[in-house]
């Protein structure tokens, strides 16, 4: 298929987005949470079995024991069934780069839920990730008002 045409079909399916519930932008702030729950719920559980006397407890096998870990597990499949149906929307190349969110999410949800330490390096780190994140989101909502 010529790059034209599947840039065309792309924003034709753009441009009639389901609303509500439905709406892919509220899906993939879905997405985005259902991320930060899970990173929190597969920490929580490795913790939570963490054994050193255990002879395989270094590849993190034991944390299978936790339930937090099997309700992770369980909002990783909602959230990839999430993410088909963004994709469906979204571009990917518009997607995957705001999807990156998370990469500011889950260390802020770290430090204020399990109060772990965020170096100043990590800090700056994030305020250059939400730069990246500012610098992606202009075009994504010019490309949203053309449509």
């Amino acid at each position: 298929m010529p790059v034209n045409r599947q840039f065309s079909a792309s924003a034709a399916r753009t441009s009639d987005q389901p609303t509500g519930f439905r709406n892919p932008w509220f899906q993939f702030v879905l997405n985005i949470i259902g991320v930060v729950i899970y990173e929190l719920l597969l920490k929580a559980g490795a913790v939570a079995t963490a054994d050193s006397a255990k002879s395989w407890s270094w590849i993190g096998i034991n944390a299978l024991a936790s339930p937090l870990t099997w309700l992770a597990i369980a909002v990783i499949v909602v959230d990839l069934v999430i993410w088909l149906y963004i994709l469906r929307y979204i571009p990917l190349s518009i997607a995957f780069p705001l999807s990156r969110t998370v990469d500011v999410l889950v260390p802020i949800s770290c430090w204020l839920i399990l109060r772990e330490t965020i170096s100043p390096l990590r800090w700056c780190g994030i305020a250059l990730v939400i730069v990246g994140l500012i610098i992606v989101a202009k075009p994504a909502a010019e490309l949203e008002e053309r449509l």
